[in-house]
């Protein structure tokens, strides 16, 4: 008989989650943690290189491997992957060698947003195609082609009406079987960009976390993102380092909550 599940869903609304797994629970701490301290490096006047030693270094301390082909984006209107970008890790000889690329120096400026996106695996890091057919896909504005199939020519002129500039899933077409035939062909030339269902070896344990900062005058301001799930735990430590932020991180985050709750009950006693 197959093992049970590491995450069990609990038996009622008053009773939470529990993890079994040891192993998911670490890695998932990690790439929590990392997240925060990617978040909390990306300010003004810093490289993109800095956040990246930062990942490396938390996911060193546990034992875990980042994702190779995860990047983070600077953010703009309608542009989800800006010019500025953030690797995880930075590439090893062999792996330039193998063509993977190093991305550009870059430095962080006053006003700028970004998506902090963090994803740590117990495995190598790096993820292949599965089985798992496409679904999601992107305009690429830059690029123009003259379709020949009528199918082809239906989804371009769907996408270009309704999904200028951001992701779209073909179940959102009225037509999804012209769709599926048409979308082959506009990827071919150039015309959208796939994403793909990527995967880790087989039994390897992956953990995904994101969230968005602003850089701001006041400094930088982490504004979307979950809370870590309790039912995560780990036997391990932060470096000295990763705790040191991390426990700025949670003063800085105690003293907003209190001040929000004083305000609160301002309002509510003057009503």
């Amino acid at each position: 008989p197959a093992p049970p599940p590491p995450l069990t869903a609990p038996a009622g609304p008053d009773s939470p989650p529990t993890n079994d797994d040891e192993v998911l629970g670490n890695v998932a701490v990690a790439a929590y943690n990392a997240m925060l301290i990617a978040a909390d490096a990306i300010k003004a006047g810093a490289k993109n290189s800095d956040v990246t030693a930062a990942v490396e270094r938390v996911a060193t301390n546990y034992g875990v491997t980042p994702i190779s082909t995860v990047r983070m984006h600077q953010m703009k209107r309608f542009v989800i992957d800006g010019v500025k970008e953030v690797a995880l890790k930075e590439p090893t000889a062999d792996e330039l060698e193998e063509g993977e690329e190093k991305v550009p120096e870059c430095t962080f400026e006053q006003g700028e947003v970004y998506a902090v996106d963090v994803a740590l695996s117990t495995g190598d890091g790096k993820v292949r195609p599965g089985t798992l057919r496409t679904t999601v896909f992107k305009r690429n504005v830059e690029t123009s082609y003259k379709l020949k199939m009528k199918a082809s020519r239906y989804v371009l002129s769907e996408v270009d009406k309704k999904f200028p500039t951001l992701p779209f899933t073909l179940r959102h077409f009225g037509e999804e079987t012209q769709a599926k035939m048409g979308v082959q062909e506009c990827v071919a030339h150039g015309l959208l960009t796939p994403y793909p269902c990527l995967h880790e070896k087989a039994g390897e344990k992956v953990a995904h976390f994101k969230c968005t900062v602003l850089l701001l005058p006041s400094g930088t301001s982490r504004v979307t993102g979950l809370d870590m799930p309790e039912y995560f735990k780990t036997d391990k430590t932060p470096d000295e380092e990763t705790a040191k932020v991390l426990a700025a991180i949670a003063e800085k985050a105690a003293k907003k909550a209190k001040k929000k709750a004083a305000k609160k009950k301002k309002k509510k006693a003057s009503s």
